[in-house]
């Protein structure tokens, strides 16, 4: 293709009412922030909290047992309403409190038969991290009611209001979390804080959607909205819940398969998989951002939509393949500085270096996979969604009732990277054969280079740093960070056109 086919008549677009100017920048700052902020205090909290609590990993394996098993559960909650609560009061904004009457409704049934099902499971499966389970069944009940209400937020494209609330439910977890472990009360006390935080948010939240939103009332329950939003929300209901398990099932498998040890081994998993997540609010802000208006322009340019994949398709892959040969390289000091010899032995450093190594992939190929899943969304194509999720979700727990046995704690980071890869390639086909098309690939084989160049001197600078290992980590990092994007622009890997995209401006 030549330059002059990437020419998109962005000022008919504009006049059209397709993209606002700015509302991509004003809504991926928020979201960026905010869960920026979110995975950071996290992570740190992860890093942390073993030092203080008296089980160490253990103890916090037994907090993310608990937590994933009841983040498993509350897909029930919300049956895939997310996605048509936000198209439908995006096209009219007329009808949000009718909406948001009729889908909380329908949310407060499915958080009663959610926690009567943990009720259940703690009875017969659960009954060692009980307490846990109870006190974060009721905090994920409050985040889901929050949740739902935040997509107002979303089809209003006001995504400030929904940072505001996931920074004081984090701010207060981080805080009084920590004051809570390094005072000795351990783990049922934080889980307890966890529960403080939630309550915050979801009144925080509520007061904003009743003061600048929608006010929900009785009088606008309708049992055919309400049996108009189930029916426009099962489809997508069955490729949450199947996403849901994919993202959750392999930590509980490997408590089960692991036995006495398996709450060791989640212990060190979920560090890892934090430390992921935190790299993946990059795509998952950006793309939040990006799906209202990828809404509204699959329904009126199909160019401005191939345009839009492609350039996000672009940054997200420019961003994602650094930070993995990064990862691979940096794992072991990374490990060493944030759990230290003199607090932690030689087992546990081993362990999280060979589980993040190769978790980071499976973070990179989270990027790719962000876009592809925003663009299925955003073309309404539930189904296919369905079916892609079915097959990953398929993988995944078969690779890890494979792997777990034989590998342990390394068998559900091996699990992932080979279920995004599966999740990647179906995708790719999908969206390529029914919905857009790549409108430019030279920033694929820019982009390995200047990671090949990025491998050669990480490796370089890994034999010949003399420093101590603080400042060598801290060169290193910031070293390769400029010489790969030197490299990329030097190779016009980044346009004005690139840039304009993730500064809200769009120009001929």
């Amino acid at each position: 293709m030549t330059g002059h086919e990437f020419q998109i008549p962005w000022r008919k677009i504009l006049q059209t009412g397709v993209m606002q100017t700015n509302s991509i920048i004003r809504n991926t700052s928020s979201l960026f922030i905010a869960h920026l902020a979110s995975r950071i205090l996290t992570l740190v909290l992860a890093i942390i909290l073993p030092r203080y609590l008296e089980g160490g990993f253990e103890d916090l394996g037994k907090y993310y047992a608990a937590l994933w098993l009841v983040n498993l559960l509350a897909m029930l909650t919300e049956l895939g309403m997310y996605t048509p609560l936000i198209r439908e009061v995006a096209a009219d904004r007329s009808k949000a409190s009718q909406i948001i009457t009729n889908a909380l409704a329908i949310r407060l049934i499915l958080c009663f038969v959610t926690f009567l099902i943990i009720t259940v499971l703690v009875r017969f499966m659960y009954r060692e991290i009980a307490p846990l389970l109870y006190i974060l069944a009721i905090s994920e009940i409050m985040s889901a009611i929050a949740q739902l209400l935040r997509r107002i937020f979303r089809a209003f494209e006001r995504m400030e209001f929904e940072a505001l609330g996931i920074i004081l439910e984090r701010v207060t977890v981080f805080i009084l979390g920590l004051w809570v472990v390094m005072r000795g009360y351990g783990i049922t006390s934080f889980c307890i804080v966890v529960l403080a935080a939630s309550a915050l948010s979801f009144v925080l939240t509520l007061l904003i959607m009743l003061w600048k939103f929608a006010r929900p009332s009785l009088k606008l329950l309708d049992l055919k909205v309400c049996g108009y939003l189930l029916k426009q929300s099962l489809p997508f209901a069955l490729g949450g819940a199947l996403s849901i398990v994919y993202f959750r099932i392999d930590g509980l498998m490997l408590k089960q398969i692991m036995g006495s040890g398996g709450n060791l081994a989640i212990g060190w998993y979920g560090t890892c998989y934090n430390f992921v997540t935190a790299l993946t609010i990059i795509p998952g802000a950006f793309m939040g951002a990006v799906f209202p208006v990828m809404s509204r322009m699959v329904q009126s340019s199909a160019s401005a939509v191939d345009y839009l994949y492609t350039k996000s398709l672009k940054l997200t892959f420019i961003v994602a393949l650094p930070i993995a040969i990064g990862g691979t390289f940096l794992a072991g000091d990374i490990v060493q500085i944030l759990y230290p010899g003199e607090l932690f032995d030689l087992q546990i450093q081993a362990a999280l270096s060979r589980i993040l190594r190769i978790l980071i992939w499976a973070g990179a190929l989270m990027f790719f996979n962000t876009v592809l899943i925003t663009v299925l969304r955003a073309a309404n194509k539930r189904r296919a969604f369905s079916i892609v999720m079915a097959i990953v979700a398929s993988v995944n727990i078969s690779s890890n009732l494979i792997l777990i046995p034989r590998y342990g704690h390394i068998g559900p980071a091996v699990s992932m990277v080979i279920s995004e890869l599966v999740l990647l390639l179906c995708g790719l086909w999908y969206v390529h054969s029914h919905v857009c098309k790549l409108s430019e690939f030279g920033f694929l084989l820019k982009s390995a280079f200047a990671s090949a160049f990025l491998a050669l001197g990480l490796f370089f600078w890994e034999h010949v740093a003399k420093f101590g290992e603080d400042i060598h980590i801290a060169l290193t990092i910031s070293l390769a960070i400029v010489s790969y994007f030197a490299v990329i622009i030097a190779m016009r890997g980044i346009t004005r056109a690139d840039i304009a995209l993730v500064r809200g401006r769009f120009q001929r």
